[in-house]
């Protein structure tokens, strides 16, 4: 065991990735999530308790103990012996410490392997097999961290026949959807003028492909109730008895009838799953949506704060979400009251689902564009009142004799320039596969003086010589944060201009960062502290991440904030404004956040940020483009707090107070310093 000194935390170990992986793991998120915590712990009570009514010995075995809490609640419960695994060694030998400061260090015998590494007898990792299996091996997709490999294993070597185990049963769950929004993500549309005239047509190819084979994990409970038409009503299409080795095979088909319960074009499916705790199925943790969940109904009549949307009354957790598969495509509508069949797949660790096909493929992307870009740099691509404002800034700045530099990756918008009747336009695709995806596009509209590059080192004099404008949207594959588009686009943007003689026009002139005071409605529990859990004591684990998360973390994460609803705590502020033709400069900025509606909150227990890029040097709402709030953020004291509405097709920058704000406090002060030979913006919160 390790020494109790502050040695331990210090950290002689240099590799920061391994720090980062511990402050990043979800660990804490787990045991934030109360509902599972005490449907476990009751599972165990009721297990164990049948298992001495029935005049046998309760010996446990927690696979991925992780913080040692679920082996601590089987010790509780009354367990004769509890054997717990835990591969992943810092968690390890911090639970170690975990369940020594509780009081079990000779009740638990922890063992810092793998379960299939376990071996039993005297002497060995296990004295005995076990007939009581307590783990929590699941993900959104419940299955796509190897659940059914580990089971088997286990059913096979480390227990008992006839064995309890906790979670008894997983079902799972799936209802078929018309979701123009989910679809937004997944298929480039046709892109228009502000006069509807159509400047680019995209590849059936790219229309028709199946896409990305990652799980689309999301908190479908934020979906707009009327973003999507349920065509069906949820339905279970696949039962996991975990208990039974002989049922959990790797590969599984079924065919499940339902009938269309509202007309439309079948375009999705929302998947999620549900556990029976112990083996009468009397304790049961659902994963479900809002709308399809067991206990919304009594929750809302329980509800007593108007500031809480109802999609929030369920249990939050982000560690399982929900899911969203695409159907194949199709154009063809269910009519209301049509019978169909929907074929559900699965093999070892994912998912896919069709209409009426026994013999579908996993399916992948043949594009490209699905590789190239992630699923919101499509909706990016696709998003109307964006491309709208932009096409017109660009309409009203080029004409004819335009030749425009357009630097980024995947840019529809560059592409149209040439459309819309600029005498020529360069691309820089520094991707592969991205630059394939618009050479397809251009081959596919026909578009004439049009030139890919495939890095900057290709522009020559006589391409820079006519030069007018260079563009940007900007996006890049590799920025995270918001932000970081612009600032790589200035990076980019330097380079180009040592090779010119002339001036030239930029596009965007520059771009801002806002913050504003929030109170999270339930993000803040993936690194808040968690103290007392369920009556355990976890602040030691509390303390290694902390001390991880401060050499590894930044201030600022990125978050899709319209998946995580907040309360605006004060107006907008702006932190920076970086002039891109001039941003070889280094910037400070120093300011403070103010909390307006400090009396009407609970608690301040964040900062959310975003970027806006302005198109010209005069800045104007028409000219701007934001990735932040949907809407005006309301000043007025008087008026009732709600949750801000975010733009879904981007991620925006989160800081996380690990502890909330003072009541007394009316400000936070904060400092931006803008790095232009690194790169970077970087921030501190006070």
């Amino acid at each position: 065991m390790h020494s109790d000194s502050d040695d331990y935390f210090s950290g002689d170990d240099d590799d920061f990735d391994r720090q980062q992986e511990i402050a990043r793991s979800a660990f804490a998120d787990m045991c934030h999530d109360w509902e599972r915590n005490q449907k476990y712990d009751r599972a165990l009570q009721l297990t164990i308790e049948r298992l001495h009514c029935e005049g046998k010995e309760a010996h446990v075995l927690d696979i991925g103990t992780g913080s040692g809490l679920l082996s601590m609640m089987a010790v509780r419960a009354g367990a004769d012996s509890v054997t717990a695994c835990e591969a992943f060694r810092p968690m390890a030998d911090c639970a170690e410490r975990v369940i020594a400061s509780n009081g079990m260090g000779h009740r638990i015998r922890l063992v810092k392997k793998k379960s299939t590494e376990l071996e039993v007898g005297a002497g060995k990792d296990m004295e005995r097999k076990a007939n009581v299996l307590v783990t929590e091996l699941f993900d959104t997709e419940l299955i796509g961290e190897g659940a059914i490999a580990t089971y088997r294993h286990a059913l096979q070597f480390l227990l008992e026949e006839g064995c309890r185990v906790i979670p008894d049963k997983a079902t799972v769950y799936a209802q078929v959807v018309e979701c123009p929004l989910a679809m937004s993500w997944q298929t480039p549309k046709l892109l228009c003028s502000s006069d509807g005239d159509v400047l680019l047509r995209v590849p059936e190819e790219m229309v028709n492909c199946r896409g990305s084979s990652a799980v689309f994990d999301v908190q479908l409970s934020q979906l707009p109730l009327e973003s999507f038409n349920a065509l069906s009503e949820p339905i279970p299409v696949f039962e996991f008895d975990w208990s039974s080795r002989e049922a959990l095979k790797f590969k599984r088909h079924s065919r499940n009838l339902l009938k269309v319960q509202s007309s439309g074009i079948p375009q999705a499916v929302f998947m999620w799953w549900d556990l029976k705790m112990d083996l009468e199925g009397t304790v049961l943790l659902s994963c479900a949506p809002f709308w399809a969940h067991p206990d919304f109904e009594e929750l809302k009549t329980q509800k007593q704060n108007d500031s809480i949307p109802e999609p929030n009354l369920i249990p939050w957790r982000d560690h399982w979400m929900q899911a969203i598969y695409f159907l194949p495509h199709s154009k063809t509508p269910l009519a209301k009251g049509e019978e169909i069949a929907l074929d559900a797949f699965h093999d070892e660790f994912s998912w896919w689902f069709g209409l009426n096909d026994l013999s579908l493929d996993p399916g992948h992307c043949s594009c490209g564009m699905h590789i190239a870009y992630s699923r919101s740099r499509i909706g990016q691509l696709n998003d109307g009142p964006r491309n709208k404002r932009m096409l017109n800034y660009l309409e009203e700045v080029l004409d004819k004799n335009s030749v425009v530099l357009v630097l980024g990756d995947g840019s529809l918008l560059g592409l149209s320039i040439r459309a819309m009747g600029a005498k020529k336009v360069i691309l820089v695709e520094t991707n592969q596969t991205s630059r394939h995806c618009m050479e397809r596009l251009v081959e596919h509209n026909g578009l004439e003086n049009v030139e890919i590059l495939s890095c900057l080192d290709d522009l020559t004099p006589d391409a820079t010589a006519d030069m007018t404008h260079i563009f940007g949207e900007p996006f890049f594959t590799s920025a995270i944060l918001p932000w970081e588009n612009a600032i790589q686009f200035i990076w980019e943007l330097n380079r180009v201009k040592a090779l010119l003689n002339h001036e030239v026009s930029v596009i965007p002139h520059s771009f801002s960062i806002y913050g504003v005071a929030v109170e999270f409605l339930d993000l803040q529990k993936i690194s808040a502290p968690l103290g007392t859990c369920e009556g355990f004591d976890l602040s030691l684990m509390d303390r290694m991440i902390e001390e991880h998360s401060k050499v590894a973390d930044s201030p600022v994460e990125a978050q899709p904030l319209w998946e995580y609803p907040c309360l605006p705590l004060g107006p907008k502020c702006k932190m920076i404004t970086i002039n891109v033709a001039e941003g070889s400069q280094n910037q400070l900025e120093q300011g403070k956040i103010t909390l307006t509606r400090h009396h009407e909150i609970k608690e301040c227990n964040g900062i959310a940020l975003w970027a806006e890029w302005h198109m010209g040097k005069n800045v104007s709402p028409k000219n701007t483009i934001s990735t932040g709030p949907l809407s005006v953020i309301d000043e007025a004291s008087e008026l009732p707090v709600r949750p801000l509405q975010w733009n879904s097709n981007w991620r925006q920058g989160v800081h996380l107070l690990r502890k909330p704000l003072e009541e007394s406090k009316m400000f936070l002060s904060w400092t931006v310093k803008y790095n232009a030979q690194l790169k970077s913006c970087y921030f501190k919160f006070d």
